[in-house]
């Protein structure tokens, strides 16, 4: 009808993507690219004057690889909808298209990119996929539940060389789980502030916190053993992207449609696992 207006925007759910992505190291180099790791550091003794020292050699233990592996999303607009507000459309694609992208690379940095049968990786390696160094695992009982001695416990297995630019990663009902909790000085163990921006920033402990949708809440109860949250410094998390974001439009021939695809060659790994530390919640029978 005449009077009928089409608003030029598109109403939708919204999601959590791209607090991950911003905090993690990245690079750009071709595929094949290794990280070299060494055995062990030199240490210093003291000498008696006139005495030789003992001779330490540095070697190279082993390296880490980085392949690619190819990330596609493609979406497709009808003709009509193109007609009726192609700027809105267009816009709101081309940033669906990016927020997918960003979903699937963060759900990769943190779960890793399995195949549907959970056997071979098909992308980037998560966080969550590496085993923790010995001790750095807290583990709270099937019948227990979280209070301040597991976040106390999990600042302990954190090593001290390690202890700056490590954060704390769970969901946002996971710390809300946290959230009441005093230490034996009735302090409150959670803060939310706000910044400049308005923006909240949340912390356990003076630890900053950074809320994620890809991992379990934790729960009083589960079938398995379930990491429900993590100590960890993004930046010893490498994202190798050899072909960035590349978007492509064109108009199916047989059905008129508008296809919008965004192709990137990337790979992710770990590349020093000890500032990782777990808070697994066990299963009845797994204690």
């Amino acid at each position: 009808r005449s009077s009928d207006l089409l608003v030029n925007d598109i109403i939708e759910k919204l999601e959590s993507t791209g607090m991950i992505l911003p905090l993690v190291t990245k690079t750009a180099f071709p595929a094949g690219m290794k990280i070299p790791t060494s055995s062990v550091k030199p240490t210093a003794s003291w000498v008696a004057e006139g005495a030789s020292s003992d001779k330490q050699k540095k070697q190279v233990k082993t390296s880490i690889d980085f392949t690619h592996f190819k990330l596609r999303c493609e979406i497709a607009m009808t003709m009509e909808a193109s007609v009726m507000a192609l700027s809105a459309f267009e816009a709101k694609f081309v940033e669906n298209v990016v927020e997918a992208m960003t979903k699937a690379i963060e759900d990769a940095i943190i779960n890793g990119a399995w195949n549907a049968a959970g056997t071979a990786l098909v992308g980037p390696k998560g966080i969550l996929d590496e085993t923790p160094a010995a001790g750095q695992t807290v583990e709270i009982g099937a019948t227990d539940g979280v209070d301040y001695d597991t976040l106390i416990d999990a600042e302990a297995a954190l090593p001290l060389a390690y202890e700056n630019g490590a954060v704390w990663f769970m969901t946002k009902k996971t710390f809300m789980a946290f959230a009441g909790m005093t230490d034996e000085n009735g302090q409150p163990i959670a803060r939310v502030n706000y910044g400049i921006s308005g923006a909240p920033e949340r912390t356990l402990l003076g630890r900053a916190v950074i809320l994620n949708d890809y991992m379990d809440s934790y729960a009083s109860s589960v079938e398995a053993d379930t990491v429900v949250a993590f100590l960890f410094n993004p930046r010893d998390y490498v994202l190798n992207t050899n072909y960035n974001m590349g978007i492509q439009r064109k108009q199916d021939w047989d059905t008129e449609d508008w296809l919008t695809k965004a192709v990137m060659a990337v790979d992710g790994k770990v590349v020093d696992k000890n500032s990782l530390v777990t808070i697994v919640k066990k299963a009845a029978g797994d204690e």
